[in-house]
């Protein structure tokens, strides 16, 4: 298995430069097509009942010639950072909100790539609950600043046996397969011990079979929340790279997290790969 087509978001300014670094050094690793994307939304100008909104077409064209700047900045970083490193490239740049429009791009990637903690979304950059929840795609999600490189460093996969965490497992086979070591990790409940190191059993054979070697790992609920836990077990084997099941509902038009899902987006300082 291999990643055939990769998906980042780009952002104008430097703060995406460490995911595309990132994006670059993963197509050239599986010698991927690479697509950039950059989408933003129009702020809505301030209405004055006394004007009777005389200045809101002026300061419409104004929001959106900004937008369009910055994506054009966005384009150009892009190809400056891809163009040095010769890879295969394509571009998407739009004005619109960004998770939407990602979410509808991700239809041409095997894996998209957003930031974590991103300071622009959700109006101008995508939002990771938006495109992992409305994608359908598994979604690698880099930290503001990257601690270390999700492939050639050992992995944590969280286990949890639902089909999230399946999808999960299987979109990361590519990463996994390159990894220097995987961890299999579930916390389990008092007493579910055998039923547990079963379920890892079928896991690591099922691993094995991509040539990947898994060490199971079962732990004891802790004190803590256990997207904590997980995280200071990744931290504690020097993890690169988490993979989870992206867990989540809708709520009419919002989306809303499970608790582990957003604690790891939210504090890991590794990359995830999170798949809904």
């Amino acid at each position: 298995m291999t990643y055939a087509s990769l998906l980042v978001a780009v952002e104008a300014g430097a703060e995406s430069d460490s995911r595309l670094e990132l994006a670059c050094d993963l197509a050239a690793a599986f010698d991927a097509h690479l697509t950039g994307i950059c989408a933003e939304s129009i702020a809505p100008p301030p209405y004055d009942p006394l004007a009777a909104g005389a200045m809101v077409g002026e300061l419409l064209t104004l929001y959106r010639d900004a937008a369009q700047a910055d994506v054009e900045r966005a384009r150009l970083r892009f190809f400056e950072l891809v163009q040095a490193r010769g890879l295969e490239a394509g571009w998407r740049g739009q004005i619109g909100f960004p998770g939407e429009i990602c979410s509808r791009a991700a239809r041409m990637a095997d894996l998209v790539m957003l930031g974590g903690r991103n300071s622009r979304a959700p109006t101008h950059a995508p939002d990771v609950p938006d495109v992992l929840m409305g994608g359908g795609r598994p979604v690698l999600v880099t930290p503001p600043t990257l601690l270390r490189n999700p492939v050639g460093e050992p992995a944590l996969v969280a286990w949890k046996d639902c089909r999230e965490a399946r999808f999960a497992l299987t979109a990361a086979i590519p990463l996994l397969q390159r990894a220097q070591g995987v961890t299999l990790y579930t916390i389990c409940p008092d007493g579910e011990n055998a039923s547990a190191e079963a379920e890892l059993a079928d896991v690591v054979q099922y691993l094995a079979h991509h040539q990947i070697s898994a060490e199971p790992v079962v732990a004891e609920r802790g004190a803590g929340s256990a997207g904590r836990q997980i995280l200071d077990e990744a931290l504690a084997c020097g993890a690169g790279l988490i993979v989870a099941g992206g867990y989540g509902h809708s709520r009419l038009r919002e989306w809303a997290l499970g608790g582990v899902t957003r604690d790891l987006i939210n504090d890991s300082p590794v990359c995830l790969c999170l798949a809904h």
